[in-house]
C-alpha cells in the first residue's frame, strides 16, 4: 500500500506527464485475490472476442445500468465497436484526459476498469467499471480497484476519486462502499442508463481517505 510519505511528495506536473506518456503501456499488479491472480492493463484488439462473450451472456445485469443507446445491444458489441473503443481510450490515455484499462484474471480478459473525466486542475477524476458475472463476489473487483487507486493516488498525484451509481444498483453499491468510497448525496435525473433516465448516487474517496485505509490494512496484515 502507499505510504503516505509517497502520495505526497511527487510533484503533480510530473506525475501526468509520466502517466500520459506510459498509458499505452502501463501495467499493473499482479496481485492475487481469492486465488486468482488479477492484473489491470490496456485494452488490445485481441480482445473483442472475449469483451463480446462476456457482455452479451451479462446482458441483463449490465444494459440497466449502461448508458442508453438507439443501437441494439449485439450492435454495440461488435468488432467495429471495440476498436473503436479501444482508438478512442489511446488517444484520451495520450493527452491524459481518460484511463482505460483491462481487469486480467489469470491470464485472461475479464472485464474493464476505466478512470475518466481526469480533471488535472482539481486533481479528480471518475471511475467505472465492470466484471465478469462468473467472478463475482471473490474479492477481484476490490482488488482491481485497491491497484487502480494505488496508482490514481500515488504515481498520478490525484486528490479525489467519484462514481457515480444508479440508485437499483445494489451490486455496485456494495463494491464501491467496500473499495472504501462514501456516498455523498443522491443526483437527480442525472444519466439516461437502460432506457430511462435515472437518478444516481454520488459516491467518492479521497486521497486523505485512502492513505489511512491503507495504512490500516497494512497494520491489520
Amino acid at each position: 500500500m502507499l505510504a503516505a510519505g509517497r502520495l505526497y511528495s511527487r510533484p503533480i506536473r510530473h506525475s501526468l506527464r509520466v502517466h500520459r506518456s506510459r498509458g499505452s503501456c502501463l501495467r499493473l499488479g499482479p496481485v492475487t485475490a481469492g486465488g486468482h491472480v488479477v492484473v489491470l492493463r490496456p485494452p488490445r484488439f485481441s480482445d473483442v472476442e472475449a469483451w463480446r462473450s462476456i457482455r452479451l451472456r451479462d446482458r441483463c445485469l449490465i444494459e440497466p445500468f449502461w448508458l442508453s443507446s438507439t443501437l441494439s445491444w449485439e450492435e454495440r458489441h461488435s468488432d467495429r465497436a471495440w476498436m473503436e473503443e479501444v482508438l478512442s481510450g489511446r488517444a484520451n490515455a495520450r493527452v491524459g484526459r481518460s484511463l482505460s484499462l483491462v481487469i486480467e484474471v489469470d491470464g485472461a480478459f475479464a472485464g474493464q476498469f476505466n478512470l475518466e473525466r481526469i480533471d488535472t486542475g482539481a486533481r479528480s477524476a471518475e471511475i467505472g467499471a465492470w466484471l465478469d458475472s462468473t467472478l463475482a463476489g471473490r474479492w477481484i473487483m476490490r482488488a482491481a480497484g485497491q491497484l487502480l487507486a494505488d496508482h490514481a493516488f500515488g504515481s498520478m498525484g490525484l486528490r479525489r476519486i467519484t462514481a457515480p451509481v444508479c440508485v437499483d444498483n445494489v451490486a455496485a453499491a456494495l463494491a464501491v462502499r467496500h473499495f472504501g468510497m462514501c456516498r455523498e448525496g443522491t443526483m437527480a435525473s442525472y444519466l439516461d442508463v437502460g432506457g430511462r433516465r435515472m437518478p444516481h448516487d454520488l459516491w467518492a474517496i479521497t486521497a486523505d481517505t485512502w492513505v489511512a485505509t491503507a495504512g490500516r490494512s497494512s497494520a491489520a496484515g
